[in-house]
């Protein structure tokens, strides 16, 4: 007897990996040597640069009032 087996493939588009990237990669980094410089609070620096990620995420995704 033989027995299916099922196969996920999962494509994910460069834009998206571009995306993230630059926002999570890039934009994390920046924004915790932003706050950790003249703040010169790590903790402060670790939650923004957590925070800001999702903030600016959610910014690009809400649609444009004309």
């Amino acid at each position: 007897m033989g027995s299916k087996q099922d196969f996920v493939m999962v494509v994910v588009p460069f834009s998206e990996i571009k995306k993230f990237f630059l926002i999570d990669i890039v934009g994390g980094t920046l924004l915790y040597y932003t706050i950790k410089l003249p703040l010169h609070s790590v903790a402060a620096a670790m939650l923004g640069s957590m925070v800001g990620p999702l903030l600016i995420r959610r910014t690009l995704r809400t649609p444009r009032k004309r």
